[in-house]
C-alpha cells in the first residue's frame, strides 16, 4: 500500500554546525519526504545560508525566514501551515533521523488510522555526532515500561525527549491545536493534550531518530524556568483531565499516582499553585501557557521553584 506524502518540518536557529547533517539525514531517507520545509527563526550565524545551499540543489526543500526571533514552538507552527503532506514530521535543527525513520513511522500510520501519532527510541549523540549513551533516558523509558501508562510516563519525564520524534497526522493540529508559546515544555504539553482528547500515540522500540546533546540544548538554558514549565503542563493536565472524567473512585487513584510523581520531583507546590490559578481564569481560558501573560503570578511561581 503507498504512504501519502510526508512532509518534514526543521525548525533552525543558530546551529550551523548541525544543519546539514540534519537535512542530510531527512535526505538519506528510504522512504523520501515529499518536501522539507526549514523555517529559520532569526538565525544570527550561518544557518540559513547554509540551509539556503541546500534549498538550491535540492526542490524538495523550501527555506523560509522569520523575524525576529519567535521561538521554536512558533516555528514549528509555521511549518506547519506551509506543510501540504497528509503526514507531517518534524526534525530540529540539531538532531538526525536514521535512514528508515519515515518509512516506518508512515507504515505505521498507514495501517491503522486510530494512531494519531508514531514516536520511536532514540540514540544519543554528542555534539560531533559520536553516540553517546543517556542514562536519565533509559530510566525514564524504564518508568513507562513498568507503568504502562504514556501520560504518568511522560510527567514523570518526558522520554520521548522532543519534536524531532514525533511523525503525525496533519489534521491532529485541526483537532488538538498547535504547539504553544512555551519555551521548555510545548512538546510534553502537546503530547499529554494529544492524550487528553482521546489520541493514540504510537511507540516504535527501535531507535530510529538521534538526539543530540551539547551545551546550548534549550533543555540547559534556565532550570528554574524549565520546572515551572513542567509544572505548568502537568498541572493543565490534572485541571483538564478532573473536568472531564467523573470523581469516581478509580479518577481519585489516578491523581493520587500523578502526585506521587510530583511530590518525587519536587512538584507538588508549584502544581497546586498552578491549580488554584486556572481556577481563577474564565472558562476556556485555562492553558498551560496561560501564566506567562501574568507577570505577577510568575513572580510567585519563581519564588518558590
Amino acid at each position: 500500500m503507498p504512504c501519502p506524502a510526508i512532509s518534514v518540518v526543521v525548525p533552525l536557529y543558530n546551529h550551523e554546525r548541525y544543519i546539514a547533517a540534519a537535512l542530510d539525514s531527512v535526505l538519506d531517507q528510504s522512504l523520501p519526504a515529499t518536501e522539507i520545509i526549514v523555517v529559520d527563526d532569526a538565525s544570527t550565524d550561518g544557518s540559513a545560508a547554509i540551509a539556503q545551499r541546500y534549498a538550491e540543489r535540492n526542490p524538495q526543500i523550501r527555506l523560509l525566514r522569520q523575524h525576529p526571533n519567535r521561538g521554536a514552538h512558533c516555528a514549528i507552527n509555521t511549518g506547519i501551515h506551509m506543510a501540504d503532506g497528509e503526514y507531517v514530521a518534524i526534525l530540529n535543527s540539531d538532531d538526525a533521523y536514521v535512514a528508515d525513520r519515515l518509512r516506518e513511522c508512515a507504515e505505521v500510520l498507514a495501517a491503522r488510522r486510530d494512531i494519531a501519532a508514531v514516536a520511536t527510541d532514540l540514540e544519543f549523540m554528542n555534539d560531533r555526532g559520536t553516540l553517546v549513551r543517556n542514562a536519565w533516558y533509559e530510566k525514564a523509558r524504564a518508568f513507562h515500561r513498568k507503568t504502562g501508562d504514556l501520560a504518568l510516563a511522560l510527567a514523570n519525564g518526558n522520554f520521548i525527549m522532543t519534536t524531532s520524534n514525533l511523525v503525525l497526522r496533519r489534521s491532529v493540529f485541526a483537532e488538538v491545536g498547535e504547539f504553544r508559546g512555551l519555551r521548555y515544555a510545548h512538546d510534553l504539553d502537546f503530547l499529554l493534550r494529544l492524550l487528553l482528547a482521546g489520541k493514540h500515540i504510537h511507540l516504535i522500540e527501535r531507535p530510529l531518530a538521534r538526539y543530540r546533546l551539547h551545551a546550548t540544548n534549550t533543555i540547559k538554558e534556565n532550570d528554574l524556568k524549565v520546572r515551572a514549565e513542567w509544572a505548568s503542563v502537568v498541572a493543565y493536565f490534572a485541571y483538564s483531565l478532573f473536568a472531564r472524567q467523573p470523581a469516581v473512585r478509580e479518577t481519585w487513584d489516578y491523581y493520587r499516582r500523578l502526585l506521587q510523581i510530583a511530590e518525587r520531583h519536587q512538584l507538588t507546590k508549584m502544581i497546586f499553585m498552578f491549580l488554584a490559578f486556572f481556577q481563577t481564569l474564565p472558562p476556556g481560558e485555562a492553558t498551560s501557557e496561560a501564566f506567562l501573560h501574568h507577570p505577577e503570578f510568575q513572580r510567585h511561581i519563581m519564588e518558590i521553584v
